[in-house]
């Protein structure tokens, strides 16, 4: 196999194309590179050489063939999680599956998914439910594109399927398993995922808040910071009103698909006890007498709504008070984290307690944000610094 690399114009500009011959003479672009990334493309050019050339397949297998076996395949695994099966076929079938250019795997290269499949994924819009009548339910294409999270699990799962083609002797290009975003790809988004609203802002939605649902499905999320999956998947028998202090036992969830997942968490840290305010605790047991005579969900979930509707309705509350609002519940999480650190009310390992982490470098990166709590003192302290 012969592999050599050449300078190419391209409408994103000069790129190192790298191409490998094989001994029937068939040309094949493997990989593209950015005009700064010579070295990268000469590490990339060494490796295919020292590849091992791929066993012959049989028969030529297409993706729609192949995708089928994977999902198949993943679907009858038991050493995962249910919800994990459903997460990597839901990625197969809206988020990499749309994006194929090729119909055979022998024909797909690591050149077709940097330049092809990659751009498309980033452009991609992200799937949302639709609550159908008779408490049914559609996904379909939303209109927001897809988050840094989404892009990278899908590459994620485009890895574990050509680890599987290759597993089964399928020709498929082996050098997609080499992909690397380059750094700072996700820069301009990073931005956008640290928003935070500011802290007289939460205060205003709270107080104002008419709707005794919202007023309550509010207030839990603002103090306690609990995901949003969480928050919905609370029932009755979680809340602890006679405790001193009142305390919130997290113990279910709901999937992205809003099913209710009984003791079933995110992490093994989610499972935690919260200790809650005598105002939210007053809030909680008023909600809870109005509502326990109700049929309010098979579980007696407390909040018996979906993810997307929790959405809406904070998007509701926001314009109605003039505010910008963005990232749907999650900013709720955010500000109780950030109030609590800049309040100094908790030790590191309490916090990781309340919220459900195994360290603090992930809230520490994402989640702080300066509430501007302690301006009066702040500026009075300054105003007395050099003063003799």
């Amino acid at each position: 196999m012969k592999v050599w690399m050449e300078k190419k114009q391209r409408s994103s500009g000069k790129k190192y194309i790298v191409f490998v011959q094989d001994d029937n003479g068939k040309k094949q672009v493997k990989g593209s590179f950015d005009i700064n990334q010579k070295r990268q493309a000469n590490i990339f050019a060494d490796s295919l050489r020292n590849m091992e050339p791929h066993l012959a397949m049989p028969a030529k297998v297409s993706f729609d063939n192949a995708f089928a076996a994977y999902k198949e395949s993943v679907l009858k695994n038991d050493l995962i999680t249910y919800e994990v099966r459903l997460h990597i076929c839901g990625k197969i079938n809206n988020h990499i599956a749309p994006y194929i250019s090729k119909k055979l795997l022998s024909d797909y290269t690591l050149y077709d998914f940097n330049e092809s499949y990659i751009p498309a994924l980033t452009k991609a819009k992200g799937m949302v439910v639709k609550n159908l009548p008779g408490g049914k339910s559609e996904t379909i294409r939303g209109t927001k594109q897809l988050g840094k999270k989404a892009i990278k699990d899908s590459v994620a799962v485009f890895k574990l399927f050509v680890n599987y083609c290759l597993s089964r002797k399928w020709v498929i290009d082996q050098t997609i398993l080499t992909f690397k975003f380059p750094k700072n790809y996700f820069q301009a988004e990073n931005t956008k995922a640290k928003w935070m609203p500011k802290y007289q802002d939460v205060l205003k939605i709270v107080k104002n808040e008419q709707d005794p649902f919202n007023q309550v499905f509010f207030y839990t999320a603002a103090e306690t910071g609990l995901r949003l999956s969480e928050l919905l998947g609370l029932t009755y028998s979680d809340i602890d009103l006679k405790s001193r202090p009142a305390i919130i036992h997290t113990n279910h969830s709901l999937d992205k698909w809003n099913n209710f997942r009984e003791n079933f968490l995110k992490t093994a840290t989610s499972k935690r006890r919260i200790e809650i305010s005598k105002g939210l605790a007053i809030l909680l047991k008023n909600w809870m007498a109005c509502q326990i005579a109700k049929k309010h969900g098979q579980y007696k979930l407390l909040f018996n709504i979906t993810k997307a509707s929790a959405a809406k309705r904070i998007k509701r509350a926001a314009k109605r008070n003039g505010l910008d609002w963005e990232n749907g519940m999650s900013p709720f999480r955010k500000f109780s984290f950030s109030f609590l650190r800049d309040a100094q009310a908790l030790t590191d390992k309490q916090i990781m307690q309340r919220f459900g982490w195994s360290n603090m470098n992930t809230p520490n990166k994402w989640y702080y944000r300066d509430l501007d709590t302690n301006k009066d003192q702040r500026l009075a302290a300054i105003d007395k610094m050099l003063l003799a």
